[in-house]
């Protein structure tokens, strides 16, 4: 009979705790890098008190590029003309920097940032700041503006989380009424829907 060696090979248990332990930080790398976003639905006093930036604008130019190339990371960059300002420093135009875009034939998304195109007309609610959205409630403070028979009114039929947003019942409202309602909530910060 041969005798059985119980002499523990220390070299080789140092490496398989070494190689467990690297394999555990790169799951949580991994698990940090894929975290999820979630959107807390806004009511109209949400959006107005969240806001720092409040104005009405058509996008004159959309532009992606690289914010930091070296982690090939993507920003797009809309900007907008023609303003209707209801809170905020006045300017003639105002750009916003959203994370993603499309870069050299790669693109990065991120789910509920809003896209814009050159020519949109919108209603913004808008933190100032580096955000991955800097639209409050990610796109629920981005309400399009569109032509009806009685002149620009302001649209919002999304439901977020299964509530409806704003106003969504009551249809278009007009741009100068919506924006008096904006105007009377940021006179008057109580809750309430327009």
């Amino acid at each position: 009979m041969e005798a059985v060696s119980s002499r523990v090979n220390i070299a080789g248990v140092r490496r398989a705790i070494s190689a467990l332990t690297i394999a555990a930080l790169g799951c949580v790398a991994l698990a940090a890098r894929g975290s999820a976003t979630m959107v807390v639905p806004k009511d109209f006093a949400a959006l107005c008190s969240e806001a720092d930036l409040i104005f009405v604008g058509t996008v004159t130019d959309v532009g992606s590029r690289w914010s930091d190339p070296a982690i090939q990371s993507i920003e797009t960059l809309v900007t907008f003309g023609d303003l209707t300002w209801v809170r905020g420093t006045p300017q003639s135009t105002v750009t916003l920097r959203f994370g993603g875009g499309t870069v050299d034939g790669l693109r990065e998304e991120f789910a509920g940032v809003p896209h814009f195109a050159v020519g949109d007309r919108r209603v913004i609610f808008a933190h100032a700041g580096t955000f991955v959205s800097p639209i409050v409630g990610f796109d629920q403070g981005a309400l399009p503006v569109v032509k009806s028979a009685a002149g620009d009114a302001v649209i919002d039929d999304r439901t977020h989380g299964g509530t409806v947003t704003h106003f969504a019942s009551t249809g278009p409202v007009p741009l100068d009424e919506f924006l008096a309602r904006i105007r009377e909530q940021l006179a008057s910060p109580t809750p309430g829907a327009p």
